[in-house]
C-alpha cells in the first residue's frame, strides 16, 4: 500500500447560526421581565444603548405613581383582530397598550380596566391585588427578641423558624436540627416549648394534633374527651363517627358538636403568611374586547424598548479615532442596532403569533374555558408560514391577560379528545372544564361517579373512558365520589 498525502478543494453548503442568529433566538423565548433584565445588562455593556425613559421601574411606579394610561389607544388603533378575522399587524409593536397586570378572575377584569376609564394604570392595579403584611420571619423574630432574654436562647430560637413546614409545624428531627445548629437537643426542646406559646397559635406545633391542642388550650375548651377525639381524628374522614363518639365516651350530637369546635381552628397556622411579599407576575400579552373587535397588545407596563444614543454616535463618528478605536465603535454600534431591530421582530412575532391563537380560539374569548378547543404547535405555525419551534419559543414563559384571568400562553394548546358522535373534537382543557362544573354543581350527599361522569360526558358529545375522567379529576385535585361523600356527610353532621 502506497501512503501520501493529498491536496483536495471540496464545496459544500451549511447552515450556521451567527451570533446575531443566537441572540435573536434568545430574545424570542424571554418574557417581557427576563427581556428587561437583559437590555440593562446590555446597556452596562453598550455606551451606544440609551437608557429607557419610558419604562418605568415598578420602584418608580410607586414613588412617583406615573404610568401610561390604560386604555390610551384603545379608541386610535389600527392592530385589531376583526370580527371579519382580518388581522392588521402594521406597525402593531409601536403602540403598545398599558394596562393591568396579574388578575385573579374576569369580575376583578371587569371592575379594575373595563369600569376604570382611562385613570388606572398597569402598575396601580397590580399593587390592588398585593397587602403589605409583616413576613411570618419578621413578625416571630420580633416576638423572640421579646421573650427571650438570654442572647444565645434568642440565635437559637431564631435559627429554628428556617426549619418550619410552610404550615407553620415545626416536622424536622430535633436531631438533625441539634447537629445543624450544634446545640445540644435538650435544648433545643427546652427553647421549641417557649417557641410553642408564640402567635399566631399553634405555631411550632409537632403535628395536626398538637396544633389543634394548642388552640383548644388557648379558648379554654380542653379536656379528656378532646384529647382522646385528637388522638383518633385519622377515622373522621372514614366517617366512623359511631366508633369515635364511643372512643370518647359522648353520643353522636356530642361528639358533632366538638368537630364543630374543631372546624373553628386553624390547622395550618403560617398559610396566612405563604403569600405575603409575593410578587404577582404581569402579563406579557394583552387580549381586550372593543366595539370593532378584539384588541392584542403587548404590555407596555413591564416592556422595554431599545434606543440608541444618536448624538452619540454622531459625536463618535466626528472624531477621528484610531483603527482599534472605530473598529470597537463599530462593533459596538453595529450591535446596538441589530439589537434593537432584534427585540422590534420579537415584539412583532409575538403579536402575530398571538393573533393567530386568538383567531382560533375565538370561542374561548368570547363564552370561557368550556370552549377552549383542541389545538398543537403545528395549527399556528402552519398558518402564519412559521417552524413549530419558533411559534414555541414564543409561547414559552410568556402570560396572557383575558378577560377571563391572566393564564400562560401554552395553555392554549390542548390534547384532542375524539367525539361520541360525527361532530369536531374537544379540547382536553375544555374536558376537565366540564368535569369541574359538573362536580361543582353536584347534589350534596349524591356526588357523580367517574362513570356517571363519563356517561354524562358522552351524552354531550364527548367520548371519554372512565379511567380518563379519573385522570382529569386528579389533574384538578379532586377527591374521589366515596371521599367527597364522606366530607359531605362529616360537614352536614358538624353544622347540625
Amino acid at each position: 500500500m502506497k501512503l501520501g498525502q493529498q491536496l483536495k478543494i471540496k464545496q459544500n453548503q451549511s447552515l450556521i447560526m451567527t451570533p446575531q442568529l443566537q441572540q435573536a433566538i434568545k430574545l424570542l423565548q424571554l418574557s417581557n421581565i427576563e427581556l428587561a433584565d437583559f437590555i440593562d445588562q446590555a446597556q452596562l455593556e453598550n455606551p451606544f444603548l440609551q437608557e429607557t425613559k419610558e419604562f418605568t421601574s415598578k420602584k418608580q411606579i410607586e414613588n412617583e405613581k406615573t404610568n401610561l394610561n390604560v386604555c390610551d389607544n384603545f379608541n386610535n388603533t389600527t392592530d385589531l383582530l376583526k370580527k371579519e378575522n382580518k388581522i392588521d399587524l402594521e406597525n402593531s409593536f409601536d403602540t403598545h397598550l398599558s394596562s393591568n397586570a396579574n388578575l385573579e378572575n374576569k369580575k376583578l377584569y371587569d371592575k379594575e380596566v373595563l369600569k376604570s376609564g382611562n385613570n388606572v394604570t398597569a402598575g396601580e392595579v397590580i399593587e390592588k391585588t398585593l397587602r403589605n403584611k409583616i413576613s411570618l420571619k419578621e413578625y416571630l423574630a420580633n416576638q423572640i427578641n421579646i421573650e427571650f432574654s438570654d442572647k444565645d436562647f434568642k440565635e437559637i430560637a431564631i435559627g429554628l423558624i428556617d426549619y418550619l413546614h410552610p404550615s407553620g409545624w415545626f416536622t424536622s428531627s430535633i436531631d438533625e436540627v441539634s447537629s445543624d445548629l450544634n446545640v445540644n437537643s435538650s435544648i433545643i426542646k427546652k427553647t421549641l416549648q417557649k417557641l410553642k406559646k408564640l402567635e399566631p397559635i399553634g405555631i411550632f406545633s409537632e403535628n395536626l394534633s398538637e396544633c389543634l391542642k394548642i388552640q383548644l388550650i388557648e379558648n379554654k375548651c380542653y379536656n379528656p374527651h378532646f384529647e382522646i377525639l385528637l388522638n383518633n381524628l385519622q377515622y373522621l374522614p372514614a366517617g366512623k363517627f359511631k366508633q369515635v363518639s364511643k372512643l370518647c365516651n359522648v353520643n353522636e350530637k356530642e361528639l358533632f358538636q366538638m368537630i364543630r369546635i374543631i372546624k373553628t381552628l386553624n390547622p395550618k397556622p403560617a398559610e396566612q403568611y405563604q403569600q405575603d411579599n409575593v410578587m404577582i407576575d404581569q402579563p406579557d400579552i394583552i387580549v381586550s374586547k372593543s366595539e370593532k373587535g378584539w384588541r392584542i397588545d403587548l404590555n407596555r407596563s413591564n416592556l422595554p424598548s431599545v434606543n440608541l444614543d444618536e448624538d452619540y454616535i454622531k459625536e463618535i463618528n466626528d472624531y477621528n479615532l484610531d483603527k482599534k478605536g472605530t473598529d470597537f465603535a463599530d462593533e459596538k454600534i453595529g450591535e446596538a442596532r441589530w439589537l434593537k431591530k432584534a427585540v422590534e421582530q420579537r415584539n412583532k412575532t409575538i403579536v402575530r403569533v398571538t393573533s393567530e391563537i386568538v383567531k382560533k380560539q375565538i370561542g374561548f374569548f368570547r363564552h370561557g374555558f368550556n370552549h377552549m378547543k383542541p389545538m398543537i404547535l403545528k395549527d399556528i405555525s402552519d398558518a402564519i408560514g412559521m417552524h413549530e419551534s419558533t411559534v414555541s419559543r414564543v409561547t414559552n414563559s410568556k402570560l396572557i391577560l383575558t378577560e377571563w384571568g391572566v393564564m400562560p400562553l401554552k395553555n392554549f394548546f390542548s390534547a384532542s379528545i375524539a367525539s361520541s358522535e360525527d361532530s369536531e373534537t374537544h379540547a382536553a382543557s375544555a374536558v376537565r372544564e366540564t368535569i369541574k362544573s359538573l362536580i361543582s354543581s353536584e347534589i350534596t350527599g349524591k356526588p357523580l361517579s367517574d362513570d356517571k361522569l363519563a356517561g354524562i360526558l358522552n351524552k354531550e358529545g364527548m367520548d371519554i373512558a372512565r379511567r380518563t375522567v379519573a385522570k382529569y379529576r386528579d389533574m384538578l385535585n379532586i377527591p374521589s365520589s366515596s371521599q367527597r361523600r364522606r366530607e359531605a356527610r362529616l360537614k352536614n353532621f358538624a353544622s347540625c
